[in-house]
């Protein structure tokens, strides 16, 4: 079961990477213009869920296997 404090560092932490991310690439893309944010918007939109499913599902594994190295060490 996922637990609240995962949730919400998934929402805080997808939408953070999903905002930098999405604005970076646009950016470097069209630079910044009129459209800047209509097209920021538009990626940004599909980016935080995607980003959102990649924490909820990778955090908890990720934090498994370091758990386990750093207990050999």
């Amino acid at each position: 079961m996922i637990n609240k404090r995962l949730l919400i560092f998934a929402t805080i932490m997808s939408f953070c990477t999903s905002t930098f991310v999405s604005a970076f690439i646009v950016f470097l893309k069209i630079g910044f213009d009129m459209n800047f944010l209509i097209k920021w918007w538009e990626r940004f939109i599909i980016a935080w869920p995607v980003v959102f499913c990649c924490i909820i599902i990778f955090v908890p594994l990720i934090n498994k296997f370091l758990d386990k190295f750093f207990k050999k060490i």
